[in-house]
């Protein structure tokens, strides 16, 4: 289970529909509702308030959700700040559960939201089974269980809770049974609707965080590439906001540049898929006075929406399926066929985006053709980069990283920044810790923890 704090943090809608009152003239008339079905309450509602669970775990509240500590964690962005837990989980030596973790809030907000969506979807599903919006609300159910599983330790517990009241603590899964459960939600969504590519492109990469290469390159065919779904952020309010904008306009969080040795060159390669720019003055400087501030581009208002799932992951999917079998030159006429296009892709994900690429740091408008770099090892370092930089702050790296060693045989100290930072040195954690208040769930220890195991 989550924290049961988390799982009934908030009723739904429907719940509290049980009394008609009626007003006429001075007489008050109550009409007694014996039973309460799913259509005479807003189902919508549930829909609604579904997404917005899923937009404030996944990357929304303007602060730490999954994308910015998954993004933290890996070589993707630096901590520029004073706070110990972001500092910590910057450098991979988390603090004991105990003391909090930068991380806490997204497990939390991820188990709500993964919750909800399959409370809401059970609610549609009773006033209409055909409800497009069961595929979409169970997609979402298995994005949140995807990032859990990318995110945290082997040990997490799918606990449910209806109408507020918790119906099972769960018990510790494997990384591994928390994809395989990915996958079965989006098996689910594809059955009320077979053409949601949101579902084919979510399983797709479940099954290739399972190693299951060829079937993650099936779930993803017929995918178009100019397909997008993004979780929409807005400037209306915090809770809405884009963390990365909210963030590096505190200046808590800097644009990372060969982190640690392994680190890729986000900023000094010049790719046109991540623009930056150096604020002057104080804006420049992060709020620990030292670390230089480069703020990203990708995301730049409150209102920047985020790809959660789309056409280009689809492609890279093929194309590291196309890889595994040996079909080199499938491989890379797949990659070399998205960066040919990268303006119009780019564009069509990223706001404004055309008003920064060209720029100071970013003069290129296109890529040039990759060519086989020759050796198996060196092709795979070719894959994940291509990943890295068209996925970039999409919530995507963490589980990469993860990847390179469990199913390539990387060791961490080659994929995960090490050597010198600027609280010390880096520590050797590979994944999130799961927060201290999961030691109400009587089937958790903390043990089954391994922050080191990928």
């Amino acid at each position: 289970m989550v924290s049961l704090t988390s799982l009934v943090r908030r009723r739904p809608i429907w719940a509290g529909a049980l009394l008609a009152v009626a007003v006429s003239g001075c007489e008050l008339k109550i009409n007694e509702v014996r039973f309460v079905t799913p259509d005479q309450a807003s189902v919508d509602g549930l829909y609604f308030g579904a997404l917005a669970d899923f937009q404030i775990a996944y990357s929304g509240a303007g602060d730490d959700s999954f994308l910015s500590v998954s993004a933290l964690m890996s070589d993707e962005i630096n901590s520029s700040d004073t706070f110990t837990t972001r500092n910590a989980t910057d450098r991979r030596a988390q603090q004991p559960p105990a003391a909090g973790n930068t991380s806490d809030d997204a497990y939390n907000r991820l188990q709500l939201a993964r919750n909800n969506a399959s409370n809401a979807a059970e609610k549609l599903r009773a006033v209409n089974p055909a409800d497009p919006r069961i595929a979409e609300l169970k997609a979402l159910e298995g994005l949140a269980i995807v990032a859990l599983g990318e995110g945290w330790c082997g040990a997490v517990p799918l606990g449910r809770a209806r109408d507020g009241v918790p119906v099972d603590t769960g018990r510790p899964m494997s990384t591994q049974d928390l994809f395989q459960r990915a996958v079965a939600l989006f098996d689910s969504a594809l059955a009320v609707n077979p053409n949601s590519n949101l579902a084919k492109v979510g399983k797709g990469r479940a099954l290739l965080n399972l190693g299951r290469f060829q079937e993650a390159a099936a779930a993803v065919a017929g995918v178009p590439t100019s397909f997008v779904y993004f979780v929409q952020h807005s400037d209306n309010t915090t809770r809405q906001y884009n963390p990365i904008f909210q963030l590096q306009s505190n200046r808590r969080y800097t644009m990372s540049d060969l982190e640690g040795t392994n680190g890729l060159d986000f900023r000094r390669s010049g790719d046109p898929r991540t623009p930056w720019i150096r604020p002057s003055g104080v804006a420049g400087v992060g709020f620990d006075n030292v670390t230089p501030v480069y703020l990203i581009l990708r995301y730049p208002t409150f209102g920047a929406d985020v790809p959660v799932a789309d056409g280009i992951e689809a492609r890279l999917i093929e194309a590291e399926a196309a890889l595994q079998r040996g079909d080199i030159t499938t491989w890379l006429n797949t990659l070399n066929a998205l960066r040919a296009d990268v303006r119009n892709l780019m564009a069509a994900r990223y706001q404004n985006y055309t008003q920064f690429v060209p720029g100071p740091n970013n003069p290129s408008t296109t890529l040039a053709p990759l060519t086989d770099p020759g050796t198996p090892s060196a092709r795979v370092d070719l894959m994940f980069r291509e990943r890295a930089f068209w996925l970039f702050l999409t919530g995507h790296r963490l589980g990469d990283l993860r990847r390179l060693i469990r199913q390539y045989g990387r060791l961490q100290s080659q994929v995960f920044p090490v050597g010198a930072h600027k609280t010390g040195t880096y520590g050797s954690d590979v994944n999130f810790q799961i927060p201290f208040n999961e030691i109400q769930n009587p089937y958790f220890k903390p043990e089954l923890c391994n922050t080191q195991q990928a």
